[in-house]
């Protein structure tokens, strides 16, 4: 078939069935591990009742926010009206976020044992720049988590796949000899997209993401395929009749105009 013809058969699509079959090329080509499998294949329990669920919450807010703290980092006195708190609430009452939750305060319990200092959860007031973010020991989300700026690719936010997705950074999700080298830093960000974000935002009806873009390295990786330019260059969407390929942003048949 001829690029003219792919052209012409594009344009005649609409955007429902363009979106279907971004989605369904998507499902056809890849694969998603259990969403409550952490490190080396563990299991996590999902507390059942709501009521559990809240106390858990409480617990991981005293224990697990950064309190009292002279850096950076630090929860101010009052958060219960802040949206990032919201969304975190929000996050912990979901099947996923429970889940996540618990795995943690167990891991208290382990800390408390061993003598070191527990997971923790940082309050980002700008200094950072409003990046959520995440590593092994903890994640740092900020004061109006998150911005409504679309992904760089053009998908839209959800803030709780967001969330879960920084939690896969940390090493209840992930193992500690990782993340040394650059390429290797966007295939774990394109596991957790897989694993962590994607599946919850179909979920909730939503397209998932189909590129990573870091701004650092000024490279793409695609969602699906893996594939990242070999040149830092603007080839950071994809077709919007082929997630499979990355084009440049406002190219003819971009996902991102």
């Amino acid at each position: 078939m001829s690029a003219t013809t792919k052209e012409k058969q594009t344009a005649k699509l609409s955007q429902l069935e363009l979106r279907n079959k971004r989605i369904a090329i998507y499902r056809k080509n890849v694969y998603a591990r259990n969403l409550f499998k952490g490190v080396n294949g563990e299991v996590f329990h999902v507390p059942e009742s709501l009521m559990s669920r809240q106390l858990n919450f409480k617990e991981f807010v005293k224990v697990n926010f950064e309190h009292n703290f002279i850096e950076p980092g630090a929860w101010p006195n009052n958060i219960s009206n802040l949206p990032v708190y919201k969304k975190l609430k929000a996050y912990s009452e979901t099947n996923y976020g429970a889940a996540t939750i618990y795995r943690i305060l167990q891991d208290n319990k382990k800390a408390a044992l061993q003598k070191r200092r527990v997971f923790k959860v940082q309050y980002d007031d700008g200094v950072y720049g409003q990046e959520a973010r995440g590593a092994l020991d903890y994640i740092r989300l900020t004061k109006n988590f998150p911005n409504n700026i679309p992904y760089k690719g053009g998908e839209r936010k959800y803030d709780l796949a967001i969330i879960h997705h920084e939690f896969g950074h940390t090493r209840f999700f992930r193992k500690s000899n990782e993340m040394k080298i650059i390429d290797f830093q966007l295939k774990h960000e394109r596991q957790a997209v897989i694993n962590l974000e994607n599946p919850i935002r179909m979920e909730k009806g939503k397209e998932p993401r189909y590129t990573y873009y870091n701004s650092k390295m000024r490279k793409t990786i695609n969602i699906i395929t893996g594939e990242i330019p070999k040149a830092a260059e603007d080839r950071n969407t994809v077709l919007e009749d082929d997630p499979t390929k990355l084009v440049k942003i406002g190219s003819k048949g971009a996902y991102r105009k």
